[in-house]
């Protein structure tokens, strides 16, 4: 994040804290119609349009870090094979043999020089191609090189890996994550190693649990113990980003030396110094479309993503970053910033299942949605840009209002 950015979001800060109505200029917004939570078909386009055609964060590199190791990824009904190939680089493809269908491999993790299919013992090497055919003599006519494994969109950026189930091309990565990519670097993610990560299911449709991490309006209620304590609602800046991102920037109430809820008590805090004070002074939170979510702090950063598994259930997965520590033993930082994150987790959690069964109990209409709520209302606008308004009925739309807002 250069100077000049940082410089506007403290004005923004500054006017946030003392201003007595939205901005001039601001529009009211639309209500959200309540079916975008109950609806099956507008989900299935969910998953067409945006899903299966996006890139998405799938994992950290450093969990195939050698040549030949490889993990299955099996989210959203797919099985995808992302292996570290020979020269290092990653590769990605559908995890089925083009004989029958079978899997190439069956453990979900591991290493190996080939990948051979668990049905007929079909053999491909790490890149995909096809390189052995038992009783190849009974076929006929038969091109083993056409036979490659199904590739999918492989990218790696801030030692994350992507991918992208699109049948053509996704466009450039880093074009995609931009800005927030841009304004992630001081963070220097490669160098970051993972703490812990957890994954929690709820019944609950994924954009009832994704709305829920898009605004602090909450937190006095929900978070009145924890978030509450540490920052300040009153003064949050939102930015709405091109590619359907956003920022939210809150500032702290304590801890402004760096470091989560609890740090206060530590003797060690991690301080990635390449970071700029405001990243210890505030909660910077990204949204990166489609559905990662990321509070951030001079200490690291969780990175949780929303997985939809079916029209009312949501898959969160959440993976703790940090820069190394001193010593083999993990600090009383991390131990203590766990049990506190997971506090504020739970919290969230105890909301989105009573709220999806609102939702199907068909009373809830429409959501009259705030100001400091804009980043939901430019979410579900960005959904329906990938969607396609003419791909939906006017009751279930939410129209394009907030571009004109959208940070250049």
């Amino acid at each position: 994040m250069d100077a000049k950015k940082i410089q506007e979001i403290w004005d923004s800060i500054d006017y946030e804290r003392t201003r007595n109505s939205p901005p001039e200029g601001f529009p009211k917004l639309p209500e959200i119609p309540g079916k975008r939570y109950t609806d099956i078909n507008l989900y299935n386009l969910e998953m067409e349009k945006i899903f299966y055609k996006s890139w998405l964060m799938v994992f950290r590199e450093d969990e195939i870090p050698n040549p030949g190791d490889y993990k299955i990824w099996n989210k959203l009904n797919k099985d995808i094979l992302v292996v570290r190939q020979k020269d290092l680089s990653i590769k990605a493809f559908y995890n089925t043999c083009m004989h029958r269908g079978a899997p190439v491999v069956r453990d979900s993790k591991g290493n190996t020089n080939l990948l051979r299919c668990q049905y007929h013992s079909w053999t491909y090497d790490l890149s995909g191609d096809l390189v052995k055919v038992p009783d190849m003599r009974d076929f006929k006519d038969f091109d083993i090189s056409c036979k490659k494994l199904k590739k999918v969109f492989c990218d790696t950026w801030g030692g994350w890996v992507y991918i992208s189930l699109s049948d053509n091309d996704p466009g450039d990565l880093i074009d995609f994550l931009n800005p927030v990519a841009k304004e992630l670097e001081c963070f220097n993610s490669s160098d970051l190693i993972t703490v812990y990560k957890k994954n929690v299911t709820v019944k609950a449709n994924w954009k009832t649990c994704l709305d829920a991490f898009m605004e602090v309006y909450h937190a006095p209620t929900i978070h009145k113990d924890t978030v509450n304590i540490l920052l300040d609602g009153n003064a949050m800046a939102a930015g709405l980003l091109k590619n359907g991102h956003s920022r939210m920037v809150t500032p702290k109430k304590m801890n402004l030396d760096g470091g989560f809820l609890g740090a206060e008590e530590s003797d060690y805090v991690p301080y990635i110094e390449t970071c700029d004070k405001i990243h210890a002074q505030t909660n910077v939170a990204y949204g990166m479309f489609p559905n990662f979510i990321t509070p951030t702090d001079t200490s690291g950063y969780p990175a949780i993503l929303f997985w939809p598994k079916g029209l009312r259930e949501t898959e969160f997965e959440w993976t703790q970053l940090a820069p190394k520590w001193p010593g083999d033993q993990k600090p009383d930082y991390w131990n203590e910033q766990e049990t506190s994150f997971d506090s504020i987790m739970d919290e969230d959690f105890q909301n989105l299942e009573p709220m999806q069964r609102s939702h199907d109990a068909g009373v809830f209409e429409s959501m009259p949605l705030n100001y400091q709520e804009r980043r939901i209302y430019y979410y579900h606008q960005v959904i329906d840009d990938w969607i396609g308004r003419d791909n939906l009925p006017e009751n279930i739309q939410v129209p394009n209002v907030l571009d004109p807002f959208i940070e250049i």
